[in-house]
């Protein structure tokens, strides 16, 4: 697919702009109310903690008061029917005050416990409506990539980072487990082994690696890439490690590339190609991608209540195309793409300035805000 402007001007991303409007639009619709929710519900467990801690300290403190007038009054007295009158005070003031802080600490609890529940699971209900988005609609992202086998299958989790706003998902991958083979094709690594009957000497010996298994990868989006394998036993493992264009390779506990005479055995175009189709898989043989966590500045913006700030900041990144669009089309208020197929056919897709505006402002006033971030106003 190609897409382009209206006036054949490629779209700075080559990506259906309208489809991805539409499902910022649609999450802004879900996610902006459940945030609400959030914030209302935080408040109001907020204000009843604050009411119940504060009758806490009031009721120990009156409490403690009362006893320690009491005790003050009695310091003196030896008569035994003050004493008597003075412990049953102190008794009954303590029970009572037991009895009473207990309860409170306990509808306490509840609240605190009905409020991390609650609270949890309208943070979940949040990652989940925009998992969607995340997974594919957030432009110039740098992704990093870290995967390993766990219990014998291949999972990972990806980092991405954009404008102060970082959010990580869950992966796992269209094979359980991966080979070397089935990743690459055949591939050979050289090692010494002793051979001759009387006097031993070292020869360098291939061992045929493609059946090990990939099990982990850390690929930081842009050249650094390091790859461990293994045999199904885990009796024997290598490590690849590869920045711009530069590999090291160690094999056991034998580092190859540092051996001149092991690395000329070596076709180091072949460890460039393995490392090079291993990217690719990280990249694009993704499952299922599930979003875990979204921060803000450093801070949970679930947890904090920022996702909207985080939708300003995608707003302003689509509101470039936008404005672009606006720039390069034929037809006024309307935000149009042309969409080539790979079989030359042409369409176009557009939404209008108007109909974009009136889906945002039925948010409310937060709707209205990104409607301007995006030049719908």
């Amino acid at each position: 697919m190609k897409y382009t402007f209206q006036d054949s001007t490629a779209l700075p991303l080559q990506r259906d702009f309208i489809q991805d409007l539409n499902d910022f639009i649609g999450t802004a619709k879900k996610v902006i109310p459940l945030e609400n929710s959030a914030i209302e519900l935080s408040e109001d467990e907020s204000e009843e903690i604050s009411s119940l801690e504060s009758r806490i300290m009031e009721l120990d403190k009156f409490s403690k008061d009362v006893q320690a007038y009491v005790d003050h009054l009695s310091r003196d007295a030896r008569e035994k029917e003050i004493l008597e009158c003075r412990n049953a005070v102190m008794d009954a003031c303590i029970t009572s005050s037991t009895k009473g802080l207990k309860s409170l600490n306990q509808r306490l609890d509840i609240i605190r416990n009905d409020s991390e529940s609650g609270l949890y699971k309208l943070e979940k209900e949040i990652l989940a409506t925009l998992n969607p988005l995340f997974r594919s609609g957030i432009y110039g992202t740098t992704n990093q990539y870290h995967v390993s086998m766990k219990e014998g299958v291949l999972s990972g989790t990806m980092k991405a980072v954009f404008s102060g706003m970082e959010y990580t998902s869950e992966l796992t991958y269209s094979h359980e487990t991966l080979t070397i083979k089935e990743a690459y094709g055949d591939l050979f690594l050289p090692t010494w082994t002793k051979s001759g009957l009387i006097h031993k000497e070292n020869k360098v010996k291939m061992i045929d690696v493609s059946e090990y298994l990939i099990a982990s990868v850390n690929y930081d989006g842009v050249d650094y890439i390091d790859a461990t394998f293994e045999t199904k036993k885990k009796e024997h493992q290598f490590r690849i490690s590869c920045n711009a264009g530069n590999c090291q390779i160690n094999l056991g506990e034998t580092d190859i590339t540092a051996d001149e005479t092991l690395i000329k055995s070596v076709k180091l175009e072949s460890i460039e190609d393995l490392m090079s189709e291993l990217r690719k898989y990280v990249e694009l043989f993704i499952r299922s991608q599930t979003l875990t966590q979204v921060m803000l500045d450093g801070r949970d913006a679930v947890r904090n209540n920022e996702i909207f700030d985080c939708l300003k900041l995608i707003a302003q990144q689509y509101g470039e195309i936008v404005r672009e669009s606006f720039e390069r089309g034929y037809v006024k208020n309307e935000i149009t793409i042309k969409v080539e197929s790979s079989d030359g056919t042409r369409t176009e897709k557009y939404i209008t300035k108007q109909e974009a505006f009136d889906r945002l402002s039925e948010i409310g006033s937060e709707g209205l805000e990104l409607a301007s971030i995006l030049g719908l106003d």
